[in-house]
């Protein structure tokens, strides 16, 4: 059975936030080659949600390497995969105990 995914509205505002920069800043090829590595990651998750790393902030809480800058963290249970936040790695990294 596979797993519902669930974006919270915390994530769901720092996906926005980041494809707003990517549109300023560089260009709608560049948004879309990082949504396409956003949805990478989630079907990954899908198929094996215990494929990437338990996060060093909290042990339920998972990390998924999007980029260089950025990562998607996330925990799952039996019917769900929970996005908690797309998190921007140039951050204070203080930021990311915020996560819950």
């Amino acid at each position: 059975m596979k797993r519902e995914v669930v974006i919270t509205p915390r994530a769901q505002a720092e996906i926005e936030n980041i494809f707003e920069y990517l549109e300023l800043k560089w260009n709608e090829k560049i948004k879309k080659k990082f949504s396409n590595k956003i949805n990478t990651i989630i079907n990954l998750i899908i198929e094996n949600p215990e494929l990437f790393p338990v996060s060093n902030v909290n042990k339920k809480i998972r990390k998924g390497v999007i980029s260089k800058q950025s990562a998607l963290f996330y925990h799952f249970n039996s019917k769900h995969i929970i996005v908690l936040s797309v998190f921007d790695t140039r951050q204070n990294p203080t930021k990311i105990n915020k996560i819950k």
